[in-house]
């Protein structure tokens, strides 16, 4: 099976373990093992090495976070959240998590740096826009929260537009807070088809080994953000993982296409190569990985298997 495979390839028998913690949703156990495995391998982390090993890892540490949210520990819940952050930057959905954690803990401006950073990621993250709007309202500075809620409109869901319409005039009226406050969090309230909550089924679903359930939420998800690798290269995880290999090559390479040098995808297509018995193929990936990532060891164990094979 395709995730097996990859866990084979996966440089040290520390990762693993923290993997199965992960897949129990034993996630404070995780974060200390991943935490643990990077002390003792800190070079495999160097530039984009081992995408998908980055993807556990963040993943880790914003579900524990979420945990500790749930338990008012909000100091520890940002730690992580940073953590995450700072193994990758790239997550919108991260920045958004830390900026909503910060409004809960009351230091404003710094929750709309994280909403800021979430826009230059995702310009058409429409709660990130909502949330800033709200930040600006409660501030009292309504010109700039109307000016966000006009930025946002292009990038509104259908059903949302008539309420981001009347919140725009309620603050040009002057309406009391707890009007506006309504409409803020119906338009904040997250709903079970985003994109976002279907990345995390996905997520969820692929790790519990259930893969049909994994495709539907992706591709849901993908039909409100096409152009999120992430989700593409995930898609084809699924596909792999149910032996369509043809299928999981077309995402890993949309992937690709959206994002030239994202090693997880490249990596990825490697691996699939390799479980289809296209060796020289799954080679050449690899020299790619490796002409941009030259000490990736995830792409080096997998060379070292195929190696001897295609000199026979």
């Amino acid at each position: 099976m395709f995730i097996d495979r990859f866990v084979r390839f996966i440089p040290k028998s520390g990762f693993k373990k923290a993997l199965g913690f992960f897949n129990k949703g034993e996630y404070r156990k995780a974060c200390k093992e991943f935490e643990a495995y990077l002390s003792k391998s800190p070079s495999c982390m160097k530039g984009q090495e081992q995408e998908m090993v980055r993807m556990y890892i963040v993943e880790s540490y914003v579900e524990y976070s979420k945990e500790l949210i749930s338990k008012e520990k909000y100091e520890e819940a940002a730690a992580y959240l940073e953590k995450a952050i700072e193994l990758q930057p790239g997550y919108a959905d991260v920045h958004f998590a830390l900026g909503d954690l910060r409004e809960k803990m009351g230091k404003r401006e710094q929750a709309r740096e994280s909403f800021m950073k979430a826009l230059e990621i995702n310009p058409n993250y429409f709660r990130a826009h909502v949330m800033i709007a709200r930040s600006y309202s409660i501030d009292n500075n309504d010109e700039r929260a109307i000016k966000e809620l006009e930025s946002c409109l292009s990038s509104a869901p259908t059903f949302y537009l008539e309420q981001v319409h009347k919140l725009i005039e309620l603050i040009r009226s002057s309406a009391a807070e707890n009007e506006r406050e309504e409409i803020f969090r119906f338009l904040l309230e997250e709903k079970p088809s985003s994109s976002q909550v279907s990345k995390q089924i996905a997520l969820e679903a692929i790790q519990n080994g259930d893969y049909d359930y994994a495709l539907v939420e992706l591709k849901k998800a993908i039909s409100m953000h096409p152009n999120y690798p992430d989700l593409h290269n995930l898609l084809g995880i699924a596909y792999a993982n149910k032996g369509m290999t043809d299928d999981a090559l077309m995402e890993f390479e949309t992937a690709l296409k959206l994002h030239p040098n994202y090693l997880k995808a490249r990596l990825n297509i490697a691996l699939t190569l390799y479980e289809k018995g296209a060796l020289d193929q799954s080679m050449d990936q690899l020299k790619q990985v490796l002409k941009l990532d030259p000490e990736n060891e995830l792409a080096r164990n997998l060379m070292n298997e195929l190696q001897p094979i295609l000199e026979k």
